[in-house]
């Protein structure tokens, strides 16, 4: 106990707790008053502790997860990504389109795009030709550009380094939420059942998203002096 304890981190009276919750095997006892732990409760404690950490799971999840194939790990869902990129509408749309074609389809300078493509906005793929987007990130250059003829322009005030934001808050939020997806779904569904769940999850919190914006967006215009409303 006293090495599993050194090597786990976990005080022995949480490894008695999660022995009786069944997060944890019982040990060996090759005699009276003589418990081996293998290296299954090191690891086990480890997973215990990252989901516990990391994803704010209830133990009895926890005990769900551990009892799949993938013991909580995120596990490859063999043809999810080729049931998902239909779904939502990322299968390969088309040959990526070179940088000067992408500006103009999208009412941008180059240079606007080569900016967006920095604060990782946009990314690149490299063809013969050079530089070029893909069909996605030429339709995220056209919600750019859209939102620069709607007045945001740099004569107003507004720079291209301003769309970075997004690519900041975004990115890490978006990973979390994929692992999060992998962490409670692998093991536990097909791919044609996690492909539907992302589905609904990506359609419905993008509406929560929104509609959580449009909140903050009052209170915060509320708090700036704006005119008064009520909650």
């Amino acid at each position: 106990m006293r090495d599993l304890e050194r090597r786990s981190g976990v005080g022995r009276e949480t490894i008695r707790y999660y022995i009786g919750l069944g997060l944890l095997p019982e040990p060996a006892r090759p005699k009276p008053n003589v418990a081996d732990y293998s290296e299954e409760h090191v690891t086990r404690l480890a997973a215990i502790k990252r989901l516990q950490d990391e994803r704010y799971l209830p133990l009895s999840f926890i005990k769900t997860l551990l009892d799949r194939p993938s013991h909580g790990e995120m596990e490859p869902i063999p043809g999810f990504e080729a049931l998902l990129g239909p779904r939502l509408g990322f299968a390969p749309g088309g040959p990526p389109v070179p940088l000067a074609e992408a500006a103009t389809a999208a009412g941008l300078e180059v240079a606007e795009i080569e900016t967006l493509i920095e604060g990782g906005v946009l990314f690149a793929v490299e063809t013969r030709e050079g530089r070029a987007l893909a069909p996605l990130d030429l339709a995220v250059a056209r919600a750019w550009g859209r939102v620069r003829a709607a007045g945001y322009t740099p004569e107003t005030g507004f720079f291209a380094q301003d769309a970075h934001i997004y690519a900041e808050v975004l990115t890490p939020m978006v990973r979390r939420e994929v692992e999060r997806f992998y962490t409670r779904v692998t093991g536990g569904r097909t791919a044609e059942e996690a492909a539907a769940l992302a589905q609904a999850g990506v359609e419905d919190v993008n509406a929560l998203i929104m509609a959580r914006r449009r909140r903050c967006i009052r209170r915060l215009v509320a708090e700036l002096g704006g005119p008064a409303q009520s909650a």
